[in-house]
């Protein structure tokens, strides 16, 4: 078996948030740092915000590219995600990648983040701090959209996965892989 099958046929070996307990402890200090209601509090929370996002758009990358993988299969195309790169550049990647379940909502939704948390970013030495940290009020319920719908689409890129393993890959496996994995 080569191993974009035996990578689809293991669940776990699908595309998944690097490090997740971390992102978990970052959402909770970043909700917590957003409650104290201040300009410090916000704008910490924001940035933490920005790096769970970050890594969501990371996410939803690989499964672009593990979706392409499964649908050119038997051809075979590589793909590198440089880790290294600022918020922007993954929106970017995001944008020319295929398309997928609410793409374009979560897309407008994560550079309508993006410019709150730069506006307060580059303003907050020459702003009336109050006035950004209003502003800033924006940033929770925009973040907890893009939660949802990062959750929507995962669902989806599952369903696809899933949908791949049982339709289409399945053909690849000898009778015996087939026992081993359907039973």
């Amino acid at each position: 078996m080569d191993d974009l099958t035996a990578r689809i046929m293991d669940n776990n070996k699908w595309p998944s948030l690097q490090l997740p307990e971390n992102l978990d402890l970052l959402n909770e200090l970043a909700d917590n740092s957003f409650s104290l209601g201040t300009f410090e509090g916000k704008l910490a929370g924001t940035l933490m915000y920005h790096q769970i996002l970050e890594a969501m758009c990371m996410h939803l990358l690989d499964d672009c590219h593990f979706l392409i993988q499964l649908s050119v299969y038997p051809a075979t195309i590589q793909f590198k995600l440089p880790t290294d790169k600022m918020f922007g550049y993954y929106i970017g990647e995001l944008k020319s990648s295929v398309s997928f379940y609410k793409k374009d909502e979560f897309i407008q939704k994560a550079e309508q983040f993006n410019g709150y948390r730069v506006n307060a970013v580059h303003k907050m030495r020459r702003s009336n701090l109050t006035q950004l940290s209003k502003e800033l009020d924006k940033v929770k319920p925009c973040f907890d959209e893009l939660y949802n719908l990062y959750d929507e689409i995962q669902d989806s890129f599952r369903v696809d996965f899933h949908g791949f393993k049982k339709d289409v890959f399945i053909d690849y496996l000898t009778e015996e892989e087939q026992e081993q994995y359907f039973g």
